[in-house]
């Protein structure tokens, strides 16, 4: 059976969520059916090294310089020399050069069909970008988001139809993401925590939008009540400094850890008690399941597909943007009933193993190729 050839077009393979999410598509693939390639338009980024199907290839040209036409010209030579049926463009600069590449195409019979990815990073600055995405969108054979509120925002920003787009919820690896003792002992002896110390934690990139400086100010908030109480953030990024110099301005230098980048983010999930994720906005955060996966309860801002995967009261809570009051309650009231905290761990991880498996992705995923492709042989 002649395998579906899908190209993924990525600025990068870099620490993300959007290139998380790629690459746990590309390794939980059915190889017998599918063949996966990734190119990559501005680097190559150190994630490519977790692709574990040894027929991908990763395109990466670091001699060519930036820019749209050679993106543009990058994607069309492997188009034409390795010959997909879909090419799955993710964001509005990779969707540009991809549609740009593709529209090369017209006489060729290498053409294949174009899709796009939305993961939550929206760009409106200008009326000019905007309806350059709003021409774009209309032209794709269909975009695919990770939540169905981002699909909704973007047909609100945009002005385009929701029927163009379809929502496919993320996954997680819950054989990976599960509750370890061994490996919650081994990070909390690194960080010298004794038992009575319930530790909050969170998993990203310390760029703006994460919103981490309202997280450590909550938490200088929860101290005075929980005085054995730690935070800790693992991930890296151009904010760490000015997270530094919050910290010690309030005195946290004991009780905040910064973790820096992390290899072993499922053993620090387990070291965790609860997560929170503070961001001003999302499109459907991966760590967010790999928290509840590890049996955390999660704690997380009220935005983008969030309040599609926590259940209020049950495997978490959602808060307003920016509210630390509201933030300091909900941690304070979790690590003062113990038995409600253990309740909604356990809840978390059910609801995530039931409902947001990456076996499940993986397949809405295939289904949707095999889908458009059945369309097109039929002429629709």
């Amino acid at each position: 059976m002649k395998k579906i050839r899908v190209l993924h077009v990525v600025l990068s393979l870099g620490t993300g969520g959007l290139e998380n999410g790629i690459i746990n598509i590309i390794n939980g693939s059915n190889k017998d059916e599918f063949h996966t390639d990734v190119i990559c338009i501005r680097e190559q980024g150190e994630l490519h090294s977790r692709i574990d199907n040894s027929s991908t290839k990763v395109f990466y040209d670091a001699n060519l310089s930036s820019g749209l036409i050679n993106s543009i010209k990058h994607i069309r030579t492997i188009m034409l020399s390795e010959g997909y049926d879909i090419l799955h463009t993710h964001g509005w600069a990779t969707m540009l050069a991809g549609y740009l590449a593709v529209l090369s195409l017209t006489f060729s019979k290498s053409k294949p069909l174009i899709i796009n990815g939305e993961h939550g990073t929206l760009y409106f600055e200008s009326s000019q970008q905007i309806l350059i995405q709003r021409f774009l969108f209309n032209r794709m054979r269909l975009n695919l988001s990770v939540s169905v509120a981002l699909v909704h925002e973007v047909s609100r920003r945009f002005n385009v139809s929701i029927n163009i787009f379809k929502a496919i919820i993320n996954g997680v690896n819950v054989n990976k993401f599960v509750p370890s003792l061994e490996q919650r002992n081994s990070v909390r002896e690194e960080l010298n925590l004794k038992d009575e110390n319930l530790l909050i934690g969170s998993v990203g990139r310390l760029v703006a939008v994460k919103n981490y400086p309202s997280l450590i100010r909550a938490f200088s908030i929860v101290l005075q009540k929980q005085p054995t109480a730690r935070l800790a953030l693992a991930g890296d990024g151009p904010e760490k400094k000015i997270l530094e110099a919050l910290i010690e301005e309030l005195g946290l230098k004991n009780e905040v850890f910064l973790m820096g980048r992390r290899e072993d983010v499922p053993s620090v999930m387990n070291a965790y008690d609860i997560f929170v994720l503070p961001s001003f906005r999302e499109g459907l955060s991966n760590t967010i399941l790999e928290a509840m996966s590890s049996a955390l309860p999660v704690v997380v801002t009220n935005v983008g597909g969030s309040p599609e995967i926590v259940i209020e009261n049950k495997t978490g809570h959602l808060f307003e943007v920016n509210n630390t009051t509201q933030l300091a309650d909900i941690l304070d009231s979790l690590m003062i009933d113990r038995k409600r905290l253990q309740t909604m761990s356990e809840d978390a991880r059910k609801h995530v193993v039931k409902n947001y498996s990456l076996e499940t992705m993986v397949n809405n995923y295939q289904q949707t190729y095999r889908d458009l492709l059945e369309h097109k042989k039929k002429g629709r």
